[in-house]
Order: structure tokens, then sequence, then C-alpha cells
């Protein structure tokens, strides 16, 4: 890395269009590492056509539209999830509704949706300079050149890339009543993002501000994602539970406690306690308010990576993001980075699996091998 950015000499233009021309290489690129897309966009074009993914889920829509008519039979085909309903939240579905529009200009929704996706991720590359303009290159690197951000948010097109964006408008905001409204914007691209709402601190009068928005959100998502509680639970947000699991790093060792009891099913149930167990222990004691905003941040979603029962590659763009902050931790990005990749790498390509297994093994113990194990029962 340090030969890489040494050509670049003091100059930042070259850097940061050298960084810009990284995510111009995998435009075009196909879905290949994850699937994920072609339930974003079926989700938009039924979306376009007036019907609403969270009352039916692919499989019952296609018992009563014409899906070859709307372009669905691809999309459908390839899609991981046809017997669950929508989890995507409302601002989400728009954004992707926004990116298949453009496709239809340039007669392909992917290149659409990705064109988009390097707007709103240069946009962060110069936000990320205005945040923290006497950064030294490696920092910036740990994001303007990291392989996720750029592999996994826009050639796969995910949508953890706006999480930043969200971020850096929350961070440079200097009024509460901006900051508040980044939150909503946060929690309107993705659940988990509720979190933190602990890391925020003020006067009465901003704390019961942020009250009313996070209630304001909540009812958002009852009225579109969670219409139907019990078919959610079941067949929405269940797919994470009962189809595939990439563990964070604590959910497996209640899942061997809990193994020899044949109640291994309810690990993630308990490591999703434990965690908020320690969100409002550490609330409580006033533990996070010792730091700054992107360090409060960065403990609060870290907690959430190590006990959540699923967890991708893409999950790791906003932690990139936040670490930034801290400026000194080039190795554990590049372990995490490596780690992440490989671990998703035997998902994709079974030929992984070996590889992972020697890795996990050597560095995390029996995680590695909780993983495989579980894989190859479900495969």
């Amino acid at each position: 890395m340090k030969d890489i950015l040494s050509i670049f000499g003091n100059g930042f233009r070259c850097f940061l269009t050298y960084a810009i021309f990284l995510r111009l290489v995998v435009v075009g690129a196909p879905p290949v590492w994850s699937d994920d897309v072609y339930r974003y966009l079926f989700d938009a074009k039924i979306f376009l056509e007036g019907i609403s993914p969270y009352l039916y889920t692919p499989k019952q829509l296609i018992e009563f539209v014409d899906t070859t008519s709307f372009g669905l039979d691809f999309l459908l085909s390839n899609m991981n999830s046809p017997s669950y309903y929508s989890v995507y939240p409302l601002l989400l579905q728009c954004f992707f509704v926004l990116g298949t529009i453009l496709g239809s200009l340039v007669q392909n929704s992917f290149l659409g949706v990705q064109i988009l996706f390097i707007l709103f991720d240069v946009l962060n590359l110069f936000l990320i300079r205005k945040l923290y303009p006497n950064f030294s290159k490696g920092s910036y690197w740990l994001y303007f050149g990291n392989p996720i951000v750029i592999l996994e948010g826009i050639s796969q097109m995910h949508p953890e890339i706006l999480l930043v964006t969200g971020n850096l408008l929350l961070f440079l905001s200097k009024t509460n009543l901006r900051k508040i409204g980044s939150f909503f914007l946060l929690t309107q691209l993705k659940f988990n993002f509720f979190l933190l709402v602990f890391g925020f601190r003020g006067d009465r009068k901003a704390l019961v501000s942020l009250f009313l928005i996070t209630m304001f959100s909540l009812l958002i998502w009852k009225v579109t994602v969670f219409s139907d509680l019990f078919l959610q639970g079941s067949v929405g947000l269940g797919l994470f539970f009962h189809s595939f699991r990439f563990a964070g790093l604590f959910e497996p060792f209640f899942y061997f406690i809990l193994y020899p009891f044949q109640g291994e099913y309810l690990s993630g149930i308990i490591s999703f306690v434990v965690v908020s167990v320690l969100y409002f222990f550490c609330f409580q004691k006033g533990m996070f308010r010792n730091f700054e905003l992107p360090v409060r941040f960065l403990i609060i979603y870290s907690l959430f990576l190590l006990f959540s029962p699923v967890i991708h590659p893409w999950y790791w763009i906003p932690w990139v993001f936040f670490v930034l902050y801290t400026q000194k931790n080039e190795e554990l990005v590049v372990a995490v980075t490596f780690i992440a990749f490989l671990s998703y790498g035997l998902y994709v390509d079974s030929r992984f699996v070996y590889i992972h297994w020697l890795v996990s093994i050597l560095v995390l113990g029996y995680y590695g091998f909780k993983q495989i194990n579980y894989l190859r029962q479900t495969t």
C-alpha cells in the first residue's frame, strides 16, 4: 500500500482520481458474489407498477401478474428469496426505483444502479476529505481503496454505501436538527441503525426531538415492512435465521453451548439478548458519552457485528468508515477485509471452503469449524 500511495506524492487530486478510477473499473460487472440485487430490482419493478412489495412474495405475485410483460422472469429466476416478503425499507426501495428508471435509459438495470452507487460513493470521498481534511493518504486509503467498498458496494450493489453517506451528513451537520434528520435517513435505510440512538447526547429538547423522529421512523417501518408482523417474522426477516447464517464472532459460543441440548437454533436470539443488555448497561453508565461521536458509533456498530447471527462482508462498509476516525488501525482493517472476503467466498465457491477452514482454525479456532459444519449440513 505504501508503494502505491508514494506514487501520488503530496498531490491529493491524483490520489482522488485514482480512487474514482478503481470504482469505474467495476462498473458493468455482473452480480456474481451476491444475488441480493435481483430482489432489489424485482421489488423496484413491481413498485413502479403500483404493487406493494410488502404484501406479496414473488411466488405469490406470479400467480396473478404476467411476469414476462413486466420483465420479471430473469430477476425471479436468479433471486434467493422468492418465498419471502420484502425486508427492504421504503427509502431504499425508492433508491432502486430511481436506479431502475436510470437503467431503462441505458438499457441495463444493473448499470443504472451501479451508476447511482458511483455517484453516491464519489460524494462520500469528497465528504470524507471535508470531514477529515488533515488525514494522511494511508488513512484515507482504508476507505478509498478498500476492496469491500469497491466490490461489494459498487460492483455488487449493496446499500451500505448509502449508510456511509448518511453518517457523513450526520457528522458534518452543525445543528441538532440536521443531525436528527440524518439519523432519520439512516434508520430508513437499515433497521439496525436504530442502534445509533445510543450514541446521541444533548439537551432535553434535542433528546425529545430525537425520540419523536425515532417513533416516526418506526411508524413508517410498521406500515410498510412490518405491516404484517407475523408473516414478516416467519417468511420475511426469517430468511436470515432459517436459510443461511454468517455468524458474528461471539454467537458461535452460544451455538456450541446449546448444541448438546439440541437448542442451537436459539443461539442467535440469545446473542441478541446479550448484546441488548450490553447496550443498555453502557448507556445507563454513560460509557458512550466519554468519546467523540464517530467513536461512539464505532463502538455501537462493532458490538452489533460481534454478536449478530448474520454478518455479510458488506456489513463491514460502515465499520470501515467509522474506523477512519482512529487513523491507526490499518492492520486491523486489512485483516477484517481479508477474512470477510474469504469467509463469503466459501458461500460463492466451494473451493474456498478448505482455505477458509484452515485460516479460521488458525485465527479464530472453533469459530471456523462451526461455520464449515453448519454450511455442510445445510448444503
